[in-house]
Protein backbone atom coordinates (compact mmCIF):
# COMPACT_ATOMS: atom_id res chain seq x y z
CA UNK A 1 0.00 0.00 0.00
CA UNK A 2 1.23 3.52 -0.79
CA UNK A 3 0.10 6.83 0.62
CA UNK A 4 -3.09 8.55 -0.46
CA UNK A 5 -2.10 11.69 -2.41
CA UNK A 6 -5.12 13.63 -1.14
CA UNK A 7 -4.27 12.78 2.45
CA UNK A 8 -0.62 13.72 1.89
CA UNK A 9 -1.73 17.09 0.53
CA UNK A 10 -4.31 17.81 3.23
CA UNK A 11 -1.97 17.01 6.11
CA UNK A 12 0.34 19.81 4.93
CA UNK A 13 -2.39 22.46 5.30
CA UNK A 14 -2.07 22.70 9.07
CA UNK A 15 -4.03 21.57 12.10
CA UNK A 16 -7.20 23.60 11.51
CA UNK A 17 -7.80 22.42 7.93
CA UNK A 18 -6.78 18.84 8.59
CA UNK A 19 -8.78 18.46 11.80
CA UNK A 20 -11.89 19.93 10.13
CA UNK A 21 -11.49 17.44 7.29
CA UNK A 22 -11.30 14.59 9.78
CA UNK A 23 -14.50 15.77 11.46
CA UNK A 24 -16.23 15.73 8.08
CA UNK A 25 -14.84 12.26 7.25
CA UNK A 26 -14.89 10.41 10.60
CA UNK A 27 -14.79 6.95 9.02
CA UNK A 28 -11.92 7.59 6.61
CA UNK A 29 -8.55 6.26 7.76
CA UNK A 30 -5.62 8.52 6.77
CA UNK A 31 -3.32 6.52 4.49
CA UNK A 32 0.16 8.04 4.73
CA UNK A 33 2.23 4.88 4.38
CA UNK A 34 5.77 5.66 3.18
CA UNK A 35 4.83 9.34 2.73
CA UNK A 36 7.60 11.93 2.93
CA UNK A 37 6.46 14.27 5.71
CA UNK A 38 9.87 15.28 7.02
CA UNK A 39 10.33 18.66 8.73
CA UNK A 40 6.59 19.46 8.61
CA UNK A 41 4.69 21.19 11.41
CA UNK A 42 2.03 18.62 12.31
CA UNK A 43 1.55 19.88 15.86
CA UNK A 44 -1.97 19.49 17.19
CA UNK A 45 -3.12 17.27 14.31
CA UNK A 46 -5.70 14.54 14.77
CA UNK A 47 -3.90 11.52 13.34
CA UNK A 48 -5.81 8.89 15.30
CA UNK A 49 -5.57 5.51 13.64
CA UNK A 50 -3.51 6.84 10.73
CA UNK A 51 -1.40 4.50 8.63
CA UNK A 52 2.10 6.01 8.79
CA UNK A 53 4.00 2.77 8.28
CA UNK A 54 7.47 3.42 6.87
CA UNK A 55 6.83 7.18 6.62
CA UNK A 56 9.71 9.66 6.54
CA UNK A 57 9.05 11.80 9.61
CA UNK A 58 12.56 13.16 10.09
CA UNK A 59 12.41 16.36 12.17
CA UNK A 60 8.62 16.48 12.04
CA UNK A 61 6.82 18.46 14.77
CA UNK A 62 4.12 16.36 16.44
CA UNK A 63 3.79 18.44 19.63
CA UNK A 64 0.30 17.96 21.12
CA UNK A 65 -0.72 15.75 18.18
CA UNK A 66 -3.13 12.84 18.64
CA UNK A 67 -1.50 9.74 17.16
CA UNK A 68 -3.40 7.22 19.26
CA UNK A 69 -3.83 3.89 17.55
CA UNK A 70 -1.65 4.90 14.59
CA UNK A 71 0.55 2.46 12.68
CA UNK A 72 4.12 3.77 12.81
CA UNK A 73 5.94 0.53 12.13
CA UNK A 74 9.33 1.11 10.49
CA UNK A 75 8.72 4.88 10.43
CA UNK A 76 11.72 7.22 10.64
CA UNK A 77 11.11 9.58 13.56
CA UNK A 78 14.72 10.75 13.79
CA UNK A 79 14.88 14.22 15.42
CA UNK A 80 11.08 14.40 15.46
CA UNK A 81 9.30 16.09 18.37
CA UNK A 82 6.62 13.99 20.06
CA UNK A 83 6.46 16.11 23.20
CA UNK A 84 3.01 16.08 24.84
CA UNK A 85 1.67 13.94 21.99
CA UNK A 86 -0.88 11.18 22.59
CA UNK A 87 0.56 7.92 21.27
CA UNK A 88 -1.69 5.54 23.19
CA UNK A 89 -1.80 2.15 21.52
CA UNK A 90 0.57 3.15 18.71
CA UNK A 91 2.56 0.45 16.89
CA UNK A 92 6.21 1.57 16.82
CA UNK A 93 7.79 -1.78 16.04
CA UNK A 94 11.08 -1.37 14.15
CA UNK A 95 10.67 2.42 14.10
CA UNK A 96 13.64 4.77 14.47
CA UNK A 97 13.35 7.23 17.35
CA UNK A 98 16.91 8.53 17.08
CA UNK A 99 17.32 11.83 18.99
CA UNK A 100 13.54 12.03 19.19
CA UNK A 101 12.08 14.47 21.73
CA UNK A 102 9.32 12.82 23.75
CA UNK A 103 8.88 14.96 26.87
CA UNK A 104 5.50 14.35 28.53
CA UNK A 105 4.49 12.07 25.64
CA UNK A 106 1.90 9.37 26.32
CA UNK A 107 3.22 5.96 25.24
CA UNK A 108 0.64 3.86 27.07
CA UNK A 109 0.16 0.39 25.53
CA UNK A 110 2.67 1.16 22.75
CA UNK A 111 4.50 -1.63 20.92
CA UNK A 112 8.23 -0.90 20.83
CA UNK A 113 9.77 -4.23 19.80
CA UNK A 114 12.74 -3.74 17.46
CA UNK A 115 12.68 0.07 17.70
CA UNK A 116 15.89 2.10 17.89
CA UNK A 117 15.86 4.56 20.80
CA UNK A 118 19.29 6.10 20.30
CA UNK A 119 19.61 9.31 22.36
CA UNK A 120 15.84 9.81 22.59
CA UNK A 121 14.80 12.36 25.21
CA UNK A 122 12.08 11.54 27.74
CA UNK A 123 11.32 12.88 31.20
CA UNK A 124 9.38 12.02 34.34
CA UNK A 125 6.12 13.04 32.64
CA UNK A 126 6.63 10.60 29.76
CA UNK A 127 4.08 7.80 30.25
CA UNK A 128 5.43 4.30 29.56
CA UNK A 129 2.68 2.37 31.34
CA UNK A 130 1.75 -0.92 29.75
CA UNK A 131 4.41 -0.77 27.03
CA UNK A 132 4.68 -4.03 25.07
CA UNK A 133 8.26 -4.71 24.05
CA UNK A 134 10.50 -7.74 23.60
CA UNK A 135 13.71 -5.84 22.82
CA UNK A 136 15.03 -2.49 21.53
CA UNK A 137 18.28 -1.07 20.18
CA UNK A 138 20.20 1.88 21.64
CA UNK A 139 22.62 2.59 18.78
CA UNK A 140 22.56 2.64 14.99
CA UNK A 141 25.02 3.04 12.14
CA UNK A 142 24.04 4.04 8.62
CA UNK A 143 25.62 1.87 5.92
CA UNK A 144 25.88 4.13 2.88
CA UNK A 145 26.64 1.38 0.38
CA UNK A 146 23.56 -0.61 1.37
CA UNK A 147 21.40 2.41 2.23
CA UNK A 148 20.24 0.94 5.50
CA UNK A 149 20.76 1.25 9.25
CA UNK A 150 22.74 -1.33 11.20
CA UNK A 151 21.13 -1.53 14.64
CA UNK A 152 23.41 -2.08 17.63
CA UNK A 153 23.38 -2.27 21.44
CA UNK A 154 20.39 -4.59 21.82
CA UNK A 155 18.53 -4.48 25.14
CA UNK A 156 18.24 -6.91 26.73
CA UNK A 157 21.46 -8.42 25.43
CA UNK A 158 19.82 -11.82 25.11
CA UNK A 159 16.25 -13.01 25.43
CA UNK A 160 13.33 -10.64 25.81
CA UNK A 161 12.08 -8.12 28.36
CA UNK A 162 9.84 -9.48 31.07
CA UNK A 163 6.51 -7.73 31.58
CA UNK A 164 7.17 -4.21 32.93
CA UNK A 165 10.97 -4.35 32.49
CA UNK A 166 11.01 -1.86 29.62
CA UNK A 167 9.29 0.82 31.70
CA UNK A 168 11.62 0.22 34.65
CA UNK A 169 14.67 0.56 32.40
CA UNK A 170 13.66 3.77 30.65
CA UNK A 171 11.28 5.64 32.94
CA UNK A 172 13.03 8.68 34.35
CA UNK A 173 11.97 10.21 37.64
CA UNK A 174 13.16 13.81 37.82
CA UNK A 175 12.57 16.39 40.51
CA UNK A 176 13.67 20.02 40.35
CA UNK A 177 16.27 21.71 42.52
CA UNK A 178 15.48 25.40 42.98
CA UNK A 179 18.40 27.82 42.75
CA UNK A 180 17.17 31.11 44.25
CA UNK A 181 18.86 34.44 43.43
CA UNK A 182 17.51 37.30 45.58
CA UNK A 183 20.00 40.05 44.76
CA UNK A 184 20.41 39.66 41.03
CA UNK A 185 22.50 37.12 39.17
CA UNK A 186 25.85 37.17 37.44
CA UNK A 187 25.08 35.18 34.28
CA UNK A 188 28.70 34.58 33.40
CA UNK A 189 29.36 33.14 36.84
CA UNK A 190 26.17 31.09 36.61
CA UNK A 191 27.10 29.46 33.30
CA UNK A 192 30.63 28.63 34.49
CA UNK A 193 29.27 27.17 37.75
CA UNK A 194 26.53 25.16 36.05
CA UNK A 195 28.91 23.67 33.49
CA UNK A 196 31.32 22.67 36.27
CA UNK A 197 28.40 21.12 38.18
CA UNK A 198 27.37 19.12 35.10
CA UNK A 199 30.88 17.70 34.81
CA UNK A 200 31.02 16.93 38.52
CA UNK A 201 27.59 15.25 38.46
CA UNK A 202 27.85 13.68 35.01
CA UNK A 203 26.08 10.51 36.13
CA UNK A 204 22.93 12.54 36.89
CA UNK A 205 22.58 14.38 33.54
CA UNK A 206 21.55 17.72 35.05
CA UNK A 207 19.57 20.12 32.87
CA UNK A 208 17.83 23.48 33.24
CA UNK A 209 14.06 23.09 33.49
CA UNK A 210 12.96 26.72 33.68
CA UNK A 211 13.71 30.31 34.66
CA UNK A 212 11.09 32.07 36.78
CA UNK A 213 11.01 35.74 37.76
CA UNK A 214 9.26 36.12 41.11
CA UNK A 215 8.14 39.23 42.99
CA UNK A 216 10.69 41.72 44.33
CA UNK A 217 13.27 40.79 41.70
CA UNK A 218 13.79 37.22 42.90
CA UNK A 219 14.92 34.81 40.16
CA UNK A 220 14.43 31.04 40.49
CA UNK A 221 16.26 28.66 38.17
CA UNK A 222 14.96 25.08 38.34
CA UNK A 223 17.35 22.23 37.57
CA UNK A 224 16.13 18.79 36.54
CA UNK A 225 17.69 16.26 38.91
CA UNK A 226 17.04 12.49 39.15
CA UNK A 227 14.96 11.45 42.13
CA UNK A 228 17.77 9.38 43.63
CA UNK A 229 20.32 12.22 43.57
CA UNK A 230 21.36 14.11 46.71
CA UNK A 231 19.61 17.41 46.00
CA UNK A 232 20.99 19.26 49.02
CA UNK A 233 24.53 18.29 48.04
CA UNK A 234 23.98 19.44 44.46
CA UNK A 235 22.57 22.78 45.63
CA UNK A 236 25.46 23.38 48.05
CA UNK A 237 28.03 22.42 45.42
CA UNK A 238 26.53 24.89 42.95
CA UNK A 239 26.48 27.73 45.49
CA UNK A 240 30.14 27.12 46.32
CA UNK A 241 31.13 27.11 42.65
CA UNK A 242 29.04 30.23 42.00
CA UNK A 243 30.76 32.18 44.80
CA UNK A 244 34.19 31.18 43.51
CA UNK A 245 33.23 32.15 39.95
CA UNK A 246 32.08 35.61 41.09
CA UNK A 247 35.31 36.15 43.01
CA UNK A 248 37.33 35.15 39.97
CA UNK A 249 35.39 37.54 37.71
CA UNK A 250 35.76 40.41 40.18
CA UNK A 251 39.51 39.88 40.42
CA UNK A 252 39.87 40.01 36.64
CA UNK A 253 37.51 42.91 35.98
CA UNK A 254 38.45 46.57 35.48
CA UNK A 255 36.39 49.75 35.48
CA UNK A 256 37.20 50.76 31.90
CA UNK A 257 34.18 51.51 29.71
CA UNK A 258 35.45 49.10 27.07
CA UNK A 259 35.65 46.25 29.57
CA UNK A 260 32.20 47.04 30.98
CA UNK A 261 30.64 47.11 27.50
CA UNK A 262 32.25 43.77 26.63
CA UNK A 263 31.08 42.22 29.90
CA UNK A 264 27.50 43.41 29.37
CA UNK A 265 27.47 41.94 25.85
CA UNK A 266 28.84 38.63 27.13
CA UNK A 267 26.19 38.57 29.85
CA UNK A 268 23.42 39.20 27.31
CA UNK A 269 24.74 36.35 25.15
CA UNK A 270 24.88 34.02 28.15
CA UNK A 271 21.28 34.85 29.15
CA UNK A 272 20.19 33.77 25.67
CA UNK A 273 22.24 30.56 25.95
CA UNK A 274 20.64 29.69 29.30
CA UNK A 275 17.15 30.36 27.94
CA UNK A 276 17.83 28.05 24.99
CA UNK A 277 19.10 25.36 27.37
CA UNK A 278 15.88 25.63 29.38
CA UNK A 279 13.66 25.49 26.29
CA UNK A 280 15.49 22.41 24.98
CA UNK A 281 14.92 20.56 28.25
CA UNK A 282 11.17 21.18 27.91
CA UNK A 283 10.79 20.54 24.17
Amino acid sequence: MVYNRQHSYLVRLGASNWNNWRKDHPNEIPILEEANLNLLDLSGLNLRGANLKGANLFGTDFIDADLSGADLRQADLTAADLSQANLTGVDLREARLIRTQALAANFQQVRFTGACLEDWNIDSDTNLDGVMCDYVYLKSKYITERKLYLLQERRPYTGNFELGEFSKLFQKVLEPVDLVFRNGIDWQAFLVSFQELQVESSEHQLSIQSLENKNSGVLVIKLNVPNDANKAEIEQSFKHKYRLAIQNIEEQSTDSLEQLALYRQQSADIIEIVQVMASRSRC
